[in-house]
């Protein structure tokens, strides 16, 4: 096999910092014969270009022959990438995608849900927390754009404010000049008369999650119906439900119902949202027919935690699909 047909894994631990943490990187291939090299390198963030380049880590310049390689006293969120080589001349492998140790820094949502009604009195809050007085909340939206705060809504300190009936549904997260990352949410507004109502941040797996029913005005409902991938799962009056532990047979598109006595609009059903067995809703639900957008996106990557990079491939979207993203890429 050709190195060049070859994409190393890259893995880190630990995966969140404490201060002076050491970071051990291991870089693994599908063949492992021997005569490998490992490269190493930092992935640093051009933010007006949103785009990275590689920066060879300290003592890493020559390659090892260990799988592995240790940086001591990481303080703050980094992002890293291997790639390995073998022959006379060496014949590099692809670069692995980019995988982050994270600071601590957290983004959180009030209300403290993932999806929304839209109306003239809607208020809603992002807040970012960690080791900087920079923080901005950037958004990629489920139509393909990548923007700031400032675009659609307000920065205060670390706060970004979006009032009144303001188009919302995308992933956002925290980050500064200096390359610092927060966690990413998928935020999701609707018209509808109903909404599922959970917490904005992730469920990792084996954990318990209720998905609620609410509705934007009081209703007297006989029958409150839940749905996965559009098959009727639960038609009771209870308004919840209940999963006690998250799996792999629980991912799907989730939507709630109701039919109700003398209500005119009690048939509204709420969005769809997605649940996976790594982490809840990081799905983009768009309305659009199929688009394709050749500028700078947003990649996410799944490990207990929803991680983001960027991207110059082209992304594809389609109505009600889980949105596919390509792989980390370096300039």
């Amino acid at each position: 096999m050709s190195a060049d047909k070859l994409v190393p894994n890259l893995t880190v631990s630990p995966s969140w910092l404490s201060s002076g943490d050491s970071v051990t990187l291991n870089c693994s291939v599908k063949y492992p014969d021997v005569g490998w090299r490992f490269y190493w390198y930092k992935a640093i963030p051009n933010l007006p270009t949103m785009l990275y380049t590689m920066e060879p880590l300290p003592g890493s310049s020559n390659g090892t022959e260990q799988p592995y390689f240790i940086v001591y006293g990481q303080a703050q969120t980094a992002g890293y990438v291997c790639r390995a080589a073998r022959g006379n001349p060496q014949s590099f492998t692809y670069n692995s995608e980019v995988k982050f140790v994270w600071s601590g820094a957290t983004l959180s949502v009030s209300p403290d849900r993932a999806q929304h009604f839209i109306t003239d009195t809607m208020s809603l809050s992002l807040t970012c927390a960690g080791d900087s007085a920079e923080w901005t909340v950037n958004r990629f939206s489920s139509y393909g754009y990548l923007t700031r705060c400032a675009t659609w809504g307000s920065m205060t300190g670390p706060t970004c404010y979006i009032n009144g009936q303001s188009f919302i549904d995308g992933v956002y997260w925290c980050e500064t000049a200096t390359g610092l990352f927060s966690n990413a949410v998928n935020i999701t507004g609707t018209y509808n008369d109903a909404i599922v109502d959970f917490p904005v941040h992730p469920v990792t797996e084996g954990q318990p999650v209720t998905l609620r029913c609410k509705w934007k005005t009081e209703l007297n409902l006989a029958v409150i119906s839940f749905y996965k991938n559009d098959k009727l799962i639960q038609n009771d009056t209870r308004g919840e439900f209940f999963i006690p532990a998250v799996s792999k047979s629980d991912e799907g598109f989730y939507k709630c119902g109701g039919k109700g006595r003398m209500q005119r609009s009690a048939g509204s059903t709420s969005p769809a949202s997605w649940i996976d067995s790594g982490i809840l809703s990081f799905i983009l639900v768009t309305n659009p027919p199929e688009q394709q957008h050749p500028s700078v996106s947003v990649t996410l990557q799944v490990h207990g935690k929803t991680l983001l990079i960027s991207s110059t491939n082209l992304i594809t979207y389609s109505s009600r699909s889980k949105i596919n993203f390509p792989s980390f890429v370096c300039s």
